[in-house]
């Protein structure tokens, strides 16, 4: 495990960035039907420094802060840009990006049914399985949240066997964001990108397959995918999920921009843009200097677009 000081320790997502064009579907879904507080709204200073940071197609116009007052990361920054280009549909997870959102539910059949009240589909009924490896079971539906062209895991939350808020205020029935998953090509590159570069700690490193994960994700039988999770030294929210993205049946194209940007604080900002500099993990920015202080910016070449600043 890297050193506290020398730029490695990932700790964790402490904000999902999620570029759309309009934000009031998403405001309905997150808001009123999943129980997100409005931290802070407004219109985005230094649009073009974020578009950079950001690598949109187009300036950012404004930007909603969606949080979970007590939580230790995970929140969710709605960011508006005028005329962003429909994204594609999620599908099954066969191609590199990003490609679901993870949150835990206290009370799932009800949380379900408002938001299919609001008109949001589910990809598939629950289904129960066993975490690999585990003997933990897990109870698992996916939302298909179109806007952002993601899915959404909502896995049932069991006290005192998963960390999230919900273990902090009993009042509250969804969960900060607990996971970004990202499809890659090259798994053991993004595992040693998680590691080496960033100090994260990958604590899980399996497959997941079988009947249930089938039923749930839409799979051929006998389709399953590797995956690495990766937290910090404070093991909080929100992970950050690497999968072996499937073969496509068909070709599909490469997201145009990206649909999620995985927003974490380092403790040496100077040391990870070092590390970054050569290209070899991805296209950074480098060091951008903002009204919010230094940030930076990395399309990685492993499916994952991140923002970093100063812890």
């Amino acid at each position: 495990m890297a050193a506290m000081g020398d730029g490695k320790v990932f700790d964790g997502i402490d904000i999902v960035v999620l570029p759309v064009a309009g934000t009031g579907p998403l405001l309905d879904l997150y808001v009123d039907a999943m129980g997100f507080d409005v931290v802070e709204k407004g219109p985005v200073r230094e649009p073009a420094v974020w578009q950079r940071l950001w690598d949109l197609p187009a300036p950012p116009a404004e930007s909603v802060l969606l949080g979970k007052p007590g939580s230790k990361g995970g929140w969710i920054r709605l960011v508006d840009v005028p005329g962003l280009p429909r994204p594609d549909a999620a599908g099954v997870p066969d191609r590199p990006g990003p490609y679901a959102l993870d949150f835990y539910l206290r009370h799932p059949d009800a949380t379900e049914a408002v938001i299919g009240e609001q008109g949001w589909t589910f990809v598939s009924e629950p289904v129960d399985y066993l975490l690999p490896g585990t003997e933990y079971p897990v109870r698992e539906r996916l939302l298909d949240q179109t806007h952002s062209g993601l899915r959404h895991a909502f896995v049932q939350y069991r006290e005192g066997r998963t960390r999230c808020v919900l273990g902090e205020r009993p009042e509250v029935d969804v969960s900060e964001v607990n996971a970004v998953v990202f499809g890659t090509a090259d798994l053991p590159g993004a595992r040693a990108f998680v590691a080496e570069v960033l100090g994260g700690r990958v604590y899980f490193d399996g497959r997941f397959d079988g009947p249930p994960v089938e039923r749930l994700l839409g799979l051929a039988p006998g389709d399953g995918f590797d995956a690495v999770i990766a937290r910090g030294p404070a093991s909080r929210n929100a992970r950050l999920e690497f999968l072996q993205h499937l073969v496509p049946a068909a070709p599909r194209p490469p997201h145009a921009y990206p649909r999620v940007v995985a927003g974490c604080a380092m403790d040496d900002l100077d040391a990870l843009a070092a590390r970054l500099a050569a290209g070899d993990h991805g296209v950074s920015t480098g060091i951008v200097e903002t009204a919010e202080g230094p940030q930076l910016g990395l399309r990685s070449r492993y499916g994952a677009a991140f923002q970093f600043w100063r812890r």
